[in-house]
């Protein structure tokens, strides 16, 4: 329950979130579906660091979740996860219609816009 309501909040806070634009992130070939699915959700939080999430484009910010590993990334993203700080992300970044698939491509292209290897 706690967590359902944590994402709610969090989901509409991505929708009052004007300070992120499109053009900002870049379209990395081959990774155009995966970027859909990132903007259509993810964009909310990690575009700006909405939430303390740690925004894609910040890469000393990324270095030690990158140092995590894809599939613990992947586990905290499907399952959601505390930060140490304080920080929550929830279950598929809010957004319960995302499949695990979906899920994955997002933090795909997050992974190559921070510098890791999807």
């Amino acid at each position: 329950m706690r967590r359902a309501r944590i994402a709610a909040w969090l989901t509409a806070l991505m929708a009052l979130s004007g300070a992120v634009h499109a053009e900002e992130f870049p379209v990395i070939a081959g990774l155009e579906a995966q970027r859909s699915v990132w903007m259509g959700t993810c964009v909310g939080c990690h575009g700006d660091g909405l939430a303390g999430a740690p925004p894609v484009l910040d890469r000393q910010a990324w270095a030690p979740r990158l140092a995590k590993g894809r599939d613990t990334l992947l586990r905290h993203a499907l399952k959601g996860f505390f930060g140490p700080d304080g920080s929550m992300m929830p279950p598929r970044g809010g957004n319960d219609q995302l499949s695990d698939a979906e899920v994955a491509m997002a933090l795909d292209y997050m992974l190559a816009v921070a510098g890791g290897q999807p």
